[in-house]
């Protein structure tokens, strides 16, 4: 028989069970595919109406107002990627039959509508006829990033099983340097097989050009392509950027503060130059609320330059330190690029991600902003069976669409509640004094009753 006092204990935990009404504001979540298991990114909405830093008031309803349970997924490790190889413009050199010597040759590159070429002309004589292909010049003006290598496409293996290289880099065509003096590729075929090295690493080098040649006493190399390799970089997540306006700090030139209008766990920031050929150092501050100090976080240079062909401007710069609403920028008046007139704020971010259980019938709701609320999120390798650190999350976990924000319960969830405890307590004391002073009270009166009774009473014979 179950005892009345365990009803009530049911009955009570049933009536503070949270539902979506708790909560401030929400997501609507719709799942794709009909998997155990969705994944969904915090919406931006998110950074600006929960209370706790660490998104500790955040919850997932299914369309019934059910609490399903939900993990978060810890942030993956930095991998690196190697971009594909690009095919690079070749010019090929000639010099004479005799030296074959492409050092002593000027160089100039024409564009024009119709397409890139390079001039050639002798730097001690005219050219003569009989000349011989003594190298190339490569065309690597429209990289953007590095090259770590050349990839060569082989003549027929019926040419020489050796070839050695002098790899040259310049930027103007005029002063070279060099990147490799002896680089070696193999052509070797023997009984039906084949032996192949065709790829040379160099210094990593953004030079513009670069030119291919061989000693004089080596035959001539006649390759079919010739295409650059990057080095290895790191692939970054997808980040989520705000822009947001500034103000001028009173009675400081060049300082401005930036409100984000929530605790964004923001890593770049990124100021927006209006004028060409800028360039403003500037130290980066930054706190969670209004009446904490400033915490400096770094200082760096923004730049925008412009160059032929274009322009260059700073990358955002990285920025360390968790979720901060309130950022400062106090700019180096000597740049004179900002008076009293705050610059654009970029900044970026990427935001946390949740997996939850698709429980109960959809759509799900991503509910946030609740100042009672308690930390509600499972560890990851509790909700999901086997889950391995290392390998991250299994495949076939469906990635759920989000709506746009909704009111749930409103802003007042977000106001600090009364403290009954302490309103409890303050009454009690007030209520205590107001009976100790009604004990004294009465208790005088009968003391001064008391002597009165003594004098005008007699006893009775």
């Amino acid at each position: 028989m179950i005892r009345p006092f365990i009803l009530i204990a049911f009955a009570a935990a049933g009536a503070h069970a949270e539902r979506p009404a708790d909560y401030a504001a929400g997501v609507p979540l719709m799942p794709s595919g009909n998997g155990p298991f969705q994944r969904a990114a915090v919406p931006a909405a998110a950074y600006e109406a929960t209370v706790r830093p660490d998104l500790a008031d955040l919850r997932v309803f299914n369309a019934d107002g059910e609490v399903v349970p939900f993990a978060w997924v810890p942030r993956p490790a930095a991998t690196r990627a190697r971009p594909a190889a690009v095919a690079l413009p070749r010019f090929p050199l000639y010099a004479d039959r005799d030296r074959r010597d492409v050092a002593g040759l000027s160089l100039s590159v024409v564009r024009n509508a119709a397409g890139t070429a390079v001039e050639i002309k002798s730097s001690d004589a005219p050219p003569e006829p009989g000349q011989t292909l003594g190298g190339y010049v490569l065309d690597a003006s429209a990289l953007t990033e590095p090259l770590s290598a050349l990839v060569f496409a082989m003549p027929d293996a019926a040419g020489a099983p050796t070839m050695r290289l002098r790899i040259d880099a310049s930027d103007d065509l005029a002063v070279w340097h060099s990147l490799a003096s002896d680089a070696v590729l193999v052509n070797l075929e023997y009984d039906g097989r084949r032996l192949v090295r065709d790829r040379v690493d160099i210094p990593p080098t953004r030079s513009k050009y670069l030119r291919l040649s061989w000693t004089a006493d080596a035959p001539a190399i006649e390759f079919t392509a010739v295409g650059g390799e990057f080095a290895e970089r790191v692939v970054e997540s997808p980040r989520q950027w705000r822009t947001v306006s500034g103000a001028a700090v009173a009675d400081h030139e060049s300082e401005f503060e930036y409100d984000l209008g929530g605790a964004y766990p923001v890593d770049r920031i990124d100021v927006m130059l209006a004028e060409p050929n800028s360039v403003v150092p500037a130290e980066i501050l930054a706190r969670a609320n209004a009446a904490d100090p400033w915490q400096h976080v770094d200082s760096t240079v923004f730049y925008r330059l412009r160059e032929e062909g274009g322009e260059v401007a700073s990358a955002p710069a990285p920025v360390a330190g968790g979720a901060r609403r309130y950022w400062l920028l106090k700019f180096d008046p000597r740049s004179g690029a900002f008076a009293r007139v705050a610059p654009p704020l970029r900044v970026g971010w990427q935001p946390a991600e949740l997996v939850f259980a698709t429980r109960g019938p959809p759509p799900f709701t991503l509910a946030y902003g609740n100042r009672l609320a308690t930390p509600g999120a499972l560890p990851i390798a509790t909700l999901i069976p086997g889950y391995d650190a290392a390998k991250g999350l299994p495949p076939g976990i469906g990635t759920a669409s989000a709506g746009l924000s909704v009111e749930l319960g409103g802003k007042d969830r977000l106001r600090e509640p009364p403290d009954v405890k302490r309103w409890m307590l303050w009454a009690s004391l007030a209520l205590g004094a107001v009976l100790l002073g009604w004990m004294a009270w009465r208790l005088s009166r009968e003391m001064g009753a008391a002597p009165q009774s003594g004098r005008n009473g007699a006893p009775p014979e």
